[in-house]
């Protein structure tokens, strides 16, 4: 290893370690979620798929989360299982399994309301009444962003209601802690609470019933609730039909009390009711009000969130469409590689860092060109090349200076045995070129040469014949191959040609696809033989003819695959064969007919 360059292994797909915000479903992880929400803030999506400012869609500045009132996930049955997107794994399924039982027990012994994952990284409460809206942590921004201007525009309200329980002072803190950016002062725990569940319920115009353990729901304390809208007006907590907005739930998954999770039903089970029994008092206004905003059953029970879901295929289009915005407003990173880096930096014991900081590193680390893959085993590794070393002045600097005495642009420059940069004359600073990753070894695999640079987009920069990460179908390998920009379900058949013209003899190398599923992929002979006469024989008059004889030895090689291609180029074909090998190959998907020799 050269000196001061350092490899920091950032491992991919190994599933014991994979940390659940990374787990993608449907395109989409938690933590990309979490990074398009404060973009779904602003931006709304229009019937062609392209976001655009909700100003400018006349919604106002801010996504109106009342929108989603009478909106509901339900997981799919298949997804129940999967680690950090269904089922949740932190212990609230024995905690709260009396409850669970009971609900299923009066659901006729069907499970169809289950506590699902969300992350806890301080957002918990918004992060799961978003999960339970529309399945993902999409809209997490926006309930903070409306819970905040819901207290202030209405603060006197929530002052006359609740000034027998809170101080006047305290409004000031609970309307700050709403901010998406707040940050609590040193020893007070990040997270919302109580009078924040309840604002959120005005926020919705509708209930939200926070649940508990048994015996936390017969304590005496506000560990179970019911929320009600209660600053609104009944009509106005109802949907399109009339009738009023089903309650979302959500639970504590501990006695510690110190996470929120999100309880959901399943497409294509009955929609869970919550029976009377466990239905808990309603908090910060009288209990009467529970019949004027929850439709109650004749039992007294209740169906909790409804079956109005948003579709898979909106929120992936939504999902898309915000990517976009976040590409245009980070310089061109894709949220992807943000959300994968994030992880890796977790993976590696780091502290928790913000979003913005995050973001801040992927893009330079990016344009310093140091974010490489293995495309052997898709692991994620840096560069650890200290800047002060490739900027003016520095070692490495110097160093390449001393080749030529000035440095030239685009020409590679060999620093250390493992090392090589490129002059950029605008920053003033050398940059690791792609032959860099090229002399490296995977710290994971160990495999030599098969690292390569990533994009800001996410995409990577492959070399001729690498093995890609898109599947095709059949052969050996699964993987398609990359070649001059396009990727192809086969390796190119690789034989020398010669071209002779005006006493001048040049061989050269054709690489030539065939077979492929997507015909437009197979190499045309025609432009192939034209490429190589316009490349050594440019502006020559008359050189059509020598394309005619190229287009002749190209034929004869590559549909007799027992012939030597040397001595293959010895011969010549005549023009009625040669149209008859054409004919053939149009056949086989190889030549199109509007080529002409």
């Amino acid at each position: 290893m050269g000196a001061g360059l350092a490899a920091v292994i950032l491992p991919l797909q190994a599933p014991p370690k994979k940390r659940k915000e990374l787990v993608t479903v449907m395109g989409l992880s938690n933590y990309q979620c979490k990074l398009l929400s404060p973009v779904l803030t602003r931006y709304g999506m229009d019937k062609g798929g392209k976001a655009k400012l909700l100003r400018d869609m006349n919604r106002g500045e801010m996504f109106d989360c009342s929108l989603l009132g009478d909106r509901a996930f339900l997981i799919e049955p298949d997804h129940v299982s999967t680690v950090g997107y269904g089922k949740d794994r932190s212990g609230s399924l024995i905690y709260l399994h009396d409850t669970l039982e009971e609900i299923k027990k009066a659901n006729n012994n069907t499970e169809c309301l289950i506590p699902v994952h969300v992350d806890g990284d301080g957002h918990c409460l918004v992060h799961a009444v978003s999960r339970a809206l529309v399945g993902r942590e999409l809209f997490w921004h926006a309930l903070r962003e409306n819970l905040k201007l819901n207290f202030k525009q209405n603060l006197d309200r929530y002052k006359a209601l609740f000034q027998d329980f809170i101080d006047v002072a305290e409004w000031e803190d609970i309307i700050n802690e709403c901010d998406p950016n707040f940050t609590p002062p040193d020893g007070m725990p990040l997270g919302l609470r109580n009078i924040h569940i309840f604002g959120l319920a005005n926020v919705l115009h509708r209930p939200i019933i926070l649940l508990d353990s048994l015996s936390g729901m017969k304590n005496s304390g506000d560990y179970s609730a019911i929320f009600l809208p209660g600053l609104l007006d009944e009509d106005s907590c109802k949907g399109k039909d009339g009738k009023f907005n089903k309650p979302i739930s959500i639970a504590w998954s501990s006695s510690g009390r110190n996470h929120f999770i999100p309880l959901v039903g399943i497409k294509n089970t009955v929609l869970p009711t919550l029976p009377s029994e466990l239905l808990p008092k309603a908090w910060g206004v009288p209990q009467e009000l529970i019949g004027k905003y929850i439709q109650l059953e004749q039992d007294g029970s209740c169906v909790i969130g409804g079956d109005h879901s948003l579709k898979d295929n909106y929120l992936m289009r939504l999902g898309e469409a915000m990517n976009e915005v976040f590409m245009d407003e980070h310089g061109g990173i894709h949220p992807s590689l943000v959300a994968e880096y994030h992880h890796q930096k977790k993976y590696t014991g780091m502290i928790e860092v913000k979003p913005e900081e995050v973001i801040e590193e992927v893009q330079r680390i990016v344009s310093e060109h140091r974010l490489n893959r293995c495309i052997k085993c898709l692991a994620l590794q840096t560069f650890s090349v200290p800047p002060e070393k490739l900027a003016s002045g520095g070692t490495y600097y110097n160093m390449a200076k001393s080749q030529d005495g000035c440095l030239k642009p685009g020409k590679p420059y060999l620093v250390t045995e493992e090392l090589v940069c490129t002059y950029n004359p605008e920053r003033d600073v050398l940059l690791l070129d792609d032959r860099t990753q090229h002399l490296r070894q995977c710290v994971k695999c160990h495999y030599k040469t098969f690292l390569r640079k990533v994009h800001a987009n996410g995409s990577v920069a492959y070399f001729n014949l690498d093995q890609t990460n898109t599947r095709k179908q059949g052969g050996k390998c699964g993987f398609k191959y990359y070649w001059e920009g396009k990727e192809y379900d086969n390796q190119p058949e690789e034989f020398p040609i010669t071209l002779e013209w005006a006493e001048r003899s040049v061989i050269d190398r054709v690489y030539w696809f065939q077979h492929e599923t997507d015909v437009s992929l197979n190499s045309n002979v025609y432009n192939v033989a034209t490429e190589l006469v316009t490349k050594h024989f440019p502006g020559e008059f008359g050189s059509e003819t020598l394309v005619q004889r190229v287009v002749n030895k190209i034929l004869l090689i590559t549909t007799n695959t027992n012939l030597d291609p040397i001595e293959g180029e010895q011969q010549e074909t005549t023009e009625g064969q040669a149209m008859a090998i054409l004919e053939i190959l149009y056949t086989l998907g190889c030549y199109q007919r509007d080529t002409r020799i």
